[in-house]
């Protein structure tokens, strides 16, 4: 069942080495994680989500005493029209909002000022990046919303590294904040599978290419490609902790917040950075030994970069700048 890991006959207990290894990687101390430098008196609204990246980042700024709204909104017809203003009106403190679409938009109809503008893919790459905007969706219609929305805002940061130079086009001064990752929750599995396995999702934008597929099956992994998540995202690590490689999307040049998750739980990734080299990157992780250091090095590099405590601080250390 989802959500449960059970004893199973086809896994095997890790070697002891390899289980310290990557259980044992932490993140930051833990009673390091809830003091700040120095106070933030501060309320926070963070308005609309992303990948649930907003509601992780309230979850850690309440961890450090800062009073914190999450405003996310439906995907229904309602919560994409009333909910947005209902949302904007509802804001207090500083105002963090979630794409550069209609939620940013009703702040400015209403006046309110839009302290961080946090944008995350489809409101930059539908506008700025011709390539996006022939294969998956061409947003050049908002142009004057978004446009507007990112120099109204006080400050813009994104959510990935490739966003930094399409912002930059109007905002010389956006800032990339990594995605958070809760790599407690977000943490390596406790055995071995006896065959490896790899999961990928097939998505709106990309699709998990069918080479990839039969490659890894001929190289002897159990593979699986849902289309969409047909589970809750709270079941979404003990799904991930399952498998040993994940996919992720090739036509993005950069790591989905799922793609981290899984590199948090310890697997290893065909993303990316492999899409000129697939049939080399396939064969890597056929060899068990290279498998089990790329697992390594995945949850090291999520542990020194997207660690959601770090990420949370780095935000805090923005939000003083749109107010102070």
């Amino acid at each position: 069942m989802l959500g449960t890991e059970r004893f199973c006959l086809s896994c095997k207990p890790q070697s002891e080495r390899d289980n310290r290894e990557l259980i044992f990687l932490q993140s930051v101390e833990t009673q390091q994680r809830t003091q700040l430098d120095k106070p933030f008196n501060y309320e926070v609204s963070i308005v609309n989500d992303a990948a649930w990246v907003g509601y992780e980042l309230s979850l850690v700024l309440k961890a450090y005493g800062i009073k914190v709204r999450y405003l996310p909104r439906r995907r229904s017809v309602v919560g994409k029209t009333v909910g947005v203003f209902w949302n904007a009106l509802g804001s207090t403190g500083i105002k963090h909002v979630n794409y550069a679409l209609q939620d940013a938009f009703a702040f400015r109809v209403f006046g309110k000022t839009i302290h961080l503008l946090h944008c995350h893919g489809t409101d930059l790459f539908g506008l700025l990046d011709k390539e996006f905007m022939k294969r998956s969706r061409d947003l050049s219609m908002w142009g004057w919303m978004i446009r507007g929305n990112l120099k109204a805002a006080r400050k813009v940061i994104v959510s990935t590294p490739d966003l930094l130079p399409l912002a930059r086009q109007v905002r010389e001064d956006a800032e990339y904040l990594p995605n958070p990752i809760d790599t407690d929750r977000f943490s390596p599995k406790n055995y071995e599978n006896e065959k490896p396995k790899a999961i990928g999702f097939n998505l709106w934008y990309d699709k998990v290419p069918d080479s990839i597929v039969e490659g890894l099956r001929k190289n002897g992994f159990e593979v699986e490609v849902f289309t969409g998540r047909p589970f809750k995202y709270s079941d979404m690590h003990q799904v991930l902790k399952k498998y040993d490689v994940y996919i992720d999307r090739q036509t993005v040049f950069s790591l989905s917040k799922a793609c981290l998750e899984s590199m948090s739980c310890g697997l290893a990734t065909i993303d990316y950075r492999h899409r000129n080299n697939i049939e080399e990157r396939v064969a890597e992780l056929a060899d068990r030994k290279k498998l089990k250091a790329e697992q390594i090095r995945s949850r090291q590099f999520v542990l020194e970069t997207h660690d959601k405590w770090r990420v949370g601080k780095k935000l805090i250390d923005i939000y003083r700048q749109t107010v102070e």
